[in-house]
This record gives structure tokens, sequence and C-alpha cells, in this order.
């Protein structure tokens, strides 16, 4: 459409045939330029007269990208004629002067890495609040000095974190240098994360079937990259509860650290129930260890002196099934 656009008004300065044709505009060669944006025109390349309407369409086509890193670029009249060529001008209606050669090269300015970490933080401070959790960010030490051409209207910075997510203990945000809007460069900025949360430790060494709760107990800020349903997270998980173990100081509790009080004791005689089908038996056992509702236990029959294993049912009661 702009194509179209440019092709109708330069067509509109060569007339119908009915009047007398206007004066052909003269694109005079320059013997050099200098581009501030990712595009060189035809403007950039000639100086263009007389100055109206049409002519600045004509200095609007684009004849290819900038040169790049500062280099020059000699652009030749013949290169130029082909680029009119290919946007349907019409050579006859036009006049080419000046010199037979240009020397094109970019016009770059230093960005600064202040400015890119900030866009990367502001990028990454949102996505974490998006996530949520407890972390923290250490801020990059090194990022790659990068210089950019200041375009023509504008050049600006938009940061993105790569995948859109962050990983368990660092995250990267690709931080684009848009020139005119398009995207001349885009440049990696890491961070390294450290992530927190809270989690149940020991305040002292506990011995075993020791009851637990806040006066040995506490709920502790703790880095850790992530943490799996093993570990516990409230007081109430191990309120009325005993350690299975033996526990360091400063140990986090998990799961297989605690376990009910126990409801029959080592050297307490029970009641062992033997289930064998529909026949029930019962008789006397000593308890080997302690055990709670529900846990497994060893028994020693009294009358036999058998070893035999069941699950407490009750206080001073175990039922044994084969």
């Amino acid at each position: 459409m702009k194509l179209l656009t440019i092709i109708a008004l330069c067509a509109g300065m060569f007339g119908n045939g009915e009047t007398d044709p206007p004066t052909k505009p003269e694109l005079r060669l320059r013997a050099a330029t200098t581009i501030r944006g990712l595009h060189v025109t035809i403007g950039d390349l000639c100086e263009i007269s007389p100055t109206n309407e049409q002519t600045l369409a004509l200095s609007q086509i684009r004849f290819g990208p900038a040169p790049r890193n500062g280099y020059a670029r000699a652009i030749t009249k013949t290169d130029i004629v082909r680029a009119l060529a290919g946007a349907g001008i019409q050579l006859k209606t036009l006049k080419l002067t000046g010199t037979t050669e240009v020397s094109v090269q970019s016009f770059t300015t230093e960005v600064s890495t202040e400015d890119m970490i900030d866009a990367a933080t502001a990028s990454l401070q949102a996505q974490l609040a998006l996530e949520g959790g407890d972390v923290e960010f250490q801020p990059p030490t090194r990022v790659r000095r990068m210089r950019a051409p200041p375009g023509r209207i504008s050049q600006d910075l938009r940061a993105r974190i790569r995948n859109n997510k962050t990983n368990a203990t660092s995250a990267v945000v690709d931080v684009q240098i848009l020139v005119d809007g398009e995207v001349f460069k885009s440049v990696p900025v890491s961070y390294k994360l450290q992530r927190f949360h809270r989690v149940l430790k020991t305040t002292g060494t506990i011995r075993k079937d020791t009851p637990l709760g806040p006066e040995n107990i506490q709920l502790v800020r703790e880095q850790m990259a992530h943490v799996s349903d093993i570990y516990l997270t409230r007081i109430p998980q191990v309120t009325g509860m005993n350690a299975s173990r033996n526990l360091k100081n400063n140990q986090r509790l998990t799961l297989g650290d605690i376990m009910p009080p126990a409801l029959v004791h080592r050297g307490d005689i029970v009641t062992v129930v033997l289930t064998r089908g529909r026949v029930k038996v019962t008789t006397r056992a000593v308890a080997n260890h302690n055990a709670p509702l529900n846990g497994r236990i060893q028994l020693t029959n009294m009358s036999t002196r058998t070893q035999m294993t069941g699950i407490v049912h009750g206080p001073n009661l175990v039922v044994v099934t084969p």
C-alpha cells in the first residue's frame, strides 16, 4: 500500500499528457551521508529538489538496510537507479546528477548499561510478583556494552523474561534495543535468584519419643530452591506429635521425623487377637518397643516365646493378621 501511494504521488509529477509536463525532480547524489536509523532511503542518498509532496514521497523510498557496526558502504549511481526502478519509478521522468558514488556510514551511540539493567530489573520484578513466593535476586555484575543507531525518531528499550518464567536459581531477561520501533539487538541480562521458604526446624537436639512443640521447634525462613511436601511448614503439624528418631540441632523437620505418641510402651503386657479366617484367638504378649495407635509393633508371646508382629488398635490391644 505504501509503495502504491508513492507511485501514485510520483505519477502526479509527470502529468497526463494534456498539459505541459512539470519540471523533472532532480536527484543530486551526495558524496557521503550518515544514517541514524536502520534503513537507507533515497532521501539519505540524494538531495531532492524541488521540495513538494511528491518529492517527499520519493525521498522516503527505502534503498536497503543501513551498514552495521559503523562500517562504511559505497553505493553507486547504478545501485540507486536499480532501486528506483524496483520501486516502479520511471527513470526518464527523473534527473540524476552529482557524484557517481555515495559513501554511506551508520551513526551509533552507546546504549547505557544502567538503563538496560533498570529495564531488565523492572521486568524481573514484575514476573516475580506474578509468580509469587519469597525471592531475592542479585543484580548482574556484567552486561555487554552495546552501540546502536539513535534512530530517526526514537531509540527505546523493551525487556522480557526469557520463556516467560524464571528458573529455580536463575532468570534471564532479554533486553531489546528498539530503533524507530524495530528490534536492533537483543541483549541477555542474567540474574541469580535466591528462593526462601518457611519450614520447621529444631532448636536443639531432641531424643526419640520426645514431644514436639513450640518449646523445641520453630518456624524459620530458610533459603531453599524449592520445598517438597515432605517438609513440615506449620507448627500445628507437630502439635501432639513425638520425634520418631533422634534429631540434631537446627534440623529441618520432615514427615518421617514425627509420629503420634506411643499408645503401647516397651515391656507392656498387651492382649493380642490373632485372626485366622473366621477364627479369632486371644493371647497375651509383651511389647518389644513403643508404638502409636495404628502403628506396627513386634511382640513376644508370653506362652511360646515366639515373635509376632501386629497393629496397635487401642491401649494394650494388638491385632495380628496373617
